[in-house]
């Protein structure tokens, strides 16, 4: 039995790694914990550690790290708290291996405290890549874990090809697809009236969904640019579903801007969504609007119409669902209005459905995670150039 921890701090990356997990903890060949920390223990989100309880899986530490402020020293702050806390964490628990996914503080944080004791790190979804005007720490702090972990499971092979430059070893790379994909093949359809937020509007038909992030390097824009998207939906006579945004600084512009429009008729908000709730939102959706990966790994498998507004996923790969614009009040009429009514486009789409998976991502990474070499192995690393 091999012992594996995953560590998460927020709810849009632990629902990309539940389906691993899922299966992770279903098979006697491994022991499972999860180190939770970050927005999941807020009420950001409306406490989503709450989700992980409700999915079964045991809990080996709650880590209160996460500085409830919008500034950016409180990255830095909230960081070192991890780094200290996790360190206690995995000379406790001594796993064989420690899961991260992305670009987040809790990947690098979790990649560095764990080589340095000496404990492999299995790091999902690296070698992506962004380029918005400004810069983004994201795309920092993505490559940074790859040099600090030990096995990579990239979900394009454009992403493999990046890790292989960044001088990391062949045979530690893996093309294995988005695990999201999974999670939204597996997931059932139910009837709209069992998931619409506001049962009094369970007869709702045509609505789009907001998912809207703050950049680390445009802070103060994000309250501008959202606001432009929600009198556009308006404009179009579209009911919105607004989720709350991430915890990276600049939210609170944004948390002011959705609290805002909320008092309109036509708005819904939520903090945070269950699983079957959240994907059959998006499946009968007619666009999603704003700035989130998901409308780029995710979305077009639903075949779902998504307009990324601004800077943040630029330069990322995208299939034809997507249509990146400024913010800018013509741009975005007009992006709706492809995505809205214009069928070539609609059907066009179906075409990249399959862009970062076809739903069997785990079953992937099941069988290369079992056939893994020794410890001492992986932990040798050698740079190719």
């Amino acid at each position: 039995m091999k012992k594996v921890l995953t560590l998460t701090g927020i709810r849009s990356e632990y629902d990309l790694l539940f389906p691993i997990l899922s299966e992770l903890n279903k098979d006697s060949f491994f022991d499972l914990g999860i180190v939770v920390s970050g927005a999941h223990l807020t009420p950001l989100h409306n406490f989503s550690v709450k989700q992980i309880e409700n999915d079964g899986f045991k809990i080996v530490e709650r880590i209160e790290n996460l500085l409830y402020t919008d500034s950016l020293s409180s990255k830095g702050k909230s960081s070192a708290i991890l780094m200290q806390s996790l360190t206690q964490t995995l000379v406790r628990e001594n796993p064989d291996y420690l899961i991260v996914l992305g670009d987040r503080e809790e990947s690098i944080i979790g990649a560095l405290t764990a080589s340095y004791m000496n404990i492999p790190v299995i790091h999902f979804a690296g070698g992506d890549h962004t380029n918005p005007v400004g810069g983004n720490v994201d795309e920092q702090v993505r490559h940074a874990t790859t040099k600090l972990s030990h096995l990579h499971l990239t979900m394009k092979e454009e992403h493999s090809e990046r890790v292989l430059r960044l001088g990391e070893e062949q045979w530690r790379i893996h093309t294995v697809g988005s695990a999201g994909i999974d999670k939204i093949r597996k997931v059932p359809k139910v009837p709209k009236n069992t998931f619409i937020i506001n049962s009094e509007k369970e007869n709702l038909k045509d609505y789009a969904v907001v998912i809207y992030h703050p950049l680390n390097s445009q802070m103060d824009v994000g309250g501008r640019e959202l606001s432009l998207i929600f009198d556009g939906l308006i404009e179009q006579n579209l009911n919105v579903f607004v989720g709350y945004p991430n915890s990276d600084p600049g939210f609170e512009g944004i948390l002011e801007v959705i609290q805002k429009y909320e008092q309109e008729e036509k708005i819904f908000t939520y903090k945070n969504l269950d699983r079957v709730a959240f994907v059959n939102l998006l499946r009968s959706a007619k666009v999603l609007v704003g700035n989130s990966s998901l409308g780029l790994h995710e979305a077009p498998y639903l075949c779902l119409p998504t307009i990324n507004v601004g800077e943040r996923q630029r330069g990322r790969l995208a299939g034809l669902n997507v249509q990146f614009i400024d913010a800018d009040k013509e741009a975005l009429s007009d992006a709706l209005q492809k995505a809205l009514y214009d069928e070539e486009y609609l059907e066009g789409i179906e075409e990249d459905r399959f862009l970062y998976g076809d739903g069997y991502t785990v079953e992937k990474v099941i069988k290369i995670l079992k056939e893994l070499p020794s410890k001492e192995t992986l932990l040798a690393k050698k740079i190719t150039y």
